[in-house]
């Protein structure tokens, strides 16, 4: 049984890294990327740069500030309010550039250039494609550090395990499947990985933003991981031209994750 499981798992894999790394030649070295940044300036490398300060300042801010004793104290009401405020910081000045630039969002990130449908196959697929090598390099890295997945698991995967009525779970649950997806890849993908690749080169824009992303979590078990998941984000985001796909898998992710904490726990 055993060696039937290890099979599975090597063609999974293999079958992970050779759709992604067709994508990944496709994209970077027969430079067939969808991702344009020509709209965006010298400024907006400045832009970025203030932009990457503050979030690393934030996430450590975050991590450094006092807890409650208990996750189970958490108001996950005012978690949610107090996430929005910090990026709203970043989310706004973006915003009005572009309007007084006239510069929009949608024709900007390719949201209107796929159906619906075919935004969340895509989706689904290409997520579906990463997991095996995503969750390859979780066990591996929880393997040779040892970490706990009880023990070691994000603070917010935490709060959502240890909630203990459907209104403190909701929150979390919007939050992790709705808005941090809309927000991250609209920032990292779109915008931070976009002004990057106009001025720095695709390819040291993609491990830039995957670096960061993953850096910005504080979270040591999870960073290669989430290293890998936001590369497969971004050769998603440039094989398809829809920032909405990315988003999709990036909601999926998050949802598995936390469909994962729930069945765990019962």
């Amino acid at each position: 049984m055993d060696f039937l499981v290890l099979v599975i798992v090597a063609l999974l894999v293999g079958a992970s890294v050779a759709i992604y790394g067709r994508l990944f030649r496709g994209v970077y070295l027969s430079h067939g990327g969808k991702v344009s940044g020509d709209q965006f300036t010298r400024l907006d490398v400045y832009f970025v740069f203030v932009i990457v300060f503050y979030i690393i300042w934030m996430s450590f801010q975050t991590a450094t500030a006092a807890r409650p004793l208990s996750t189970r104290q958490v108001d996950t009401g005012l978690l949610i309010i107090g996430v929005l405020i910090q990026w709203s910081v970043i989310l706004l000045p973006i915003l009005i550039s572009f309007a007084l630039r006239n510069m929009r969002a949608t024709a900007l990130f390719g949201l209107d250039t796929l159906r619906f449908r075919k935004v969340v196959l895509m989706g689904i697929g290409l997520l579906l494609a990463a997991l095996p090598v995503i969750a390859l390099s979780s066990v591996i890295v929880s393997s040779i550090f040892h970490f706990s997945p009880q023990r070691d698991s994000q603070e917010i995967v935490r709060v959502f395990e240890n909630a203990a009525s459907p209104s403190q779970k909701i929150p979390i649950i919007v939050l992790a499947v709705v808005l941090a997806p809309m927000i991250e890849e609209f920032v990292f993908r779109g915008f931070v990985y976009g002004v990057l690749k106009r001025h720095f080169g695709a390819f040291s824009s993609l491990l830039f933003t995957g670096v960061l992303f993953a850096v910005v979590h504080l979270h040591p078990p999870s960073l290669i991981p989430l290293f890998l998941l936001a590369c497969a984000l971004t050769i998603a985001y440039e094989f398809s031209g829809s920032l909405l796909v990315p988003m999709t898998m990036h909601a999926f992710f998050n949802g598995l994750t936390l469909v994962g904490v729930f069945f765990a726990r019962s």
